[in-house]
């Protein structure tokens, strides 16, 4: 098997493990044995377990990403747009261990805050672009201030992620994260985004 290919594998395996199970309770022992394949050949790929956590981390975000394009590429506007990413995120929150992100937090806190940083960049730009295709679509208020709301949106959005806000025992994930973007939506919305926001709630989320 080329090098390339058993890299791949090792990274799908291992973050479907990573996020099923959380990253601390998956050694390499593990994914080894997973695969069906030596310590040694793990290690010969990966360097250290540190290594492999990155490379899952970025193979993540790049399906994510591509998962991204695939919704924009095909959906009307801007609401539908927002809603069915909202309804797919749901979908991979529900498959995501909690632990997933404790772990990364406490064991990886270098690697989170870098890959927080680029996604928040990411992020800012991306609402941006969808605030201004909403204001001239009709669907969004053409007086908001997109910078402003940009800000409150991505603060909102690291509000869900504060144990001390919402303790994970008491708050479902899913629901607040929902509950966030159908009232942000609706919040910035037009009386015709308002509509659609409302009737494709009713039908589809």
């Amino acid at each position: 098997m080329e090098n390339i290919e058993l890299r791949n594998r090792i990274i799908k395996e291992s973050s479907k493990s990573f996020i099923k199970l959380g990253v601390r309770n998956v050694t390499m022992d593990d994914i080894a044995l997973l695969l069906g394949i030596s310590k040694r050949t793990v290690y010969e790929v990966f360097a250290n377990k540190t290594e492999l956590v990155v490379s899952c981390l970025r193979y993540m975000m790049i399906e994510r990403e591509q998962l991204f394009l695939e919704v924009t590429s095909s959906a009307n506007n801007v609401i539908e747009e927002m809603l069915t990413l909202m309804n797919k995120g749901i979908k991979e929150i529900n498959a995501i261990n909690p632990v997933f992100f404790s772990d990364i937090r406490k064991y990886y806190p270098t690697i989170w805050q870098e890959l927080y940083s680029e996604n928040q960049e990411r992020h800012r730009r991306l609402t941006c672009d969808r605030l201004n295709r909403g204001i001239a679509e009709g669907f969004f208020r053409s007086n908001i201030d997109v910078d402003i709301v940009t800000i409150l949106f991505q603060a909102q959005m690291d509000m869900l992620s504060n144990e001390a806000v919402f303790p994970p025992g008491q708050y479902d994930f899913a629901d607040l994260f929902r509950n966030l973007i159908i009232n942000f939506v609706r919040g910035i919305s037009t009386q015709k985004g308002v509509k659609l926001v409302d009737t494709m709630i009713e039908e589809h989320y």
